[in-house]
C-alpha cells in the first residue's frame, strides 16, 4: 500500500482470516504470520499459518513467515509447508544456509530481521547479496518484556543498512502518533506495523488502519 509519502505497509502479527480480509478491502499487499516458535505476541502454529497463507494467495497479497534461528532442514521443512512468498530469517543463519534455502526454493524472497541489541555490520555486508529486504525491529522482545528502542537512537544501524541498497521496513511500536516521525527521519521502503492496528478480537481494525493512513497523508 502507498501514500503520497512514497511508504509501503506491512502488516504482522496476523492470526484470523477476518484481518487478511479487511486487508484485502483495504489494498493491504503485505502481510506477516509470526511463528509459534518466536518469543512476543501474535504467533500461530505451522498449520495456521499454512491456511491463512492460503487466502493470502487468493488474494493476492503477499506473505512474509517470521522464523526464529533452527536447523536448516527444520527451517526448509517450514517453508515447504507453509509456502510463503518471503521468509524473515533471523540474523544467525549464514551465507551458505542462505544460499541453498535459495536454491530449493527459487522464487522465495528473503528477509533479514535485526533489531537494535542484535546488529553485526559485518554479517550483513555477507549476506548481502542473497537478501531481498531488511526488516529492522525497534522492539527487543524479552522472555517476560519489550523493550521498545527510540528511533533517533537506532539511525546509525537503520542508515548503514540502506548502504547496502536494499528495501528497508521499520516496525516495533509504530502507530499513528509516531509513524510519521519514523518516516521523516529514518525514510524506510515501508514501515511494519502489527499491534497498533488490532482490535479486542485480535483481528485488524479497519478504523485503525485508516486512521494510520490518514496521519501519513498530512502534510
Amino acid at each position: 500500500m502507498s501514500n503520497h509519502l512514497n511508504v509501503d505497509l506491512k502488516v504482522c502479527g496476523i492470526t484470523t482470516s477476518a484481518s487478511i480480509t479487511t486487508a484485502a478491502a483495504n489494498n493491504i499487499k503485505s502481510l506477516g504470520f509470526a511463528s509459534d516458535n518466536l518469543l512476543g505476541p501474535n504467533t500461530c502454529d505451522d498449520g495456521l499459518i499454512k491456511n491463512l497463507i492460503e487466502e493470502c494467495d487468493y488474494y493476492k497479497i503477499e506473505s512474509v513467515l517470521l522464523s526464529r534461528h533452527q536447523s536448516t532442514l527444520e527451517l526448509v521443512k517450514q517453508i515447504d509447508y507453509t509456502k510463503p512468498k518471503i521468509i524473515a530469517c533471523s540474523y544467525f543463519f549464514d551465507k551458505s544456509e542462505l544460499s541453498l534455502l535459495k536454491k530449493i526454493f527459487k522464487k522465495l524472497k528473503i528477509g533479514i530481521s535485526s533489531n537494535p541489541k542484535r546488529f553485526d555490520k559485518n554479517y550483513f555486508q555477507s549476506i548481502a547479496s542473497l537478501t531481498n529486504i531488511f526488516y529492522y525491529d525497534l522492539n527487543v522482545y524479552g522472555n517476560d518484556d519489550i523493550k521498545t528502542f527510540s528511533i533517533y537512537d537506532c539511525l546509525d544501524q537503520i542508515n548503514f543498512l540502506r548502504k547496502l541498497k536494499k528495501p528497508i521496513y521499520i516496525g516495533g511500536g509504530i502507530n499513528h502518533k509516531n509513524a510519521k516521525v519514523v518516516i521523516n527521519n529514518a525514510r524506510p521502503h515501508g514501515l511494519d506495523v502489527s499491534r497498533s492496528l488490532k482490535d479486542d478480537r485480535n483481528d485488524l481494525c479497519e478504523k485503525k488502519l485508516n486512521k494510520l493512513i490518514q496521519s501519513l497523508s498530512v502534510g
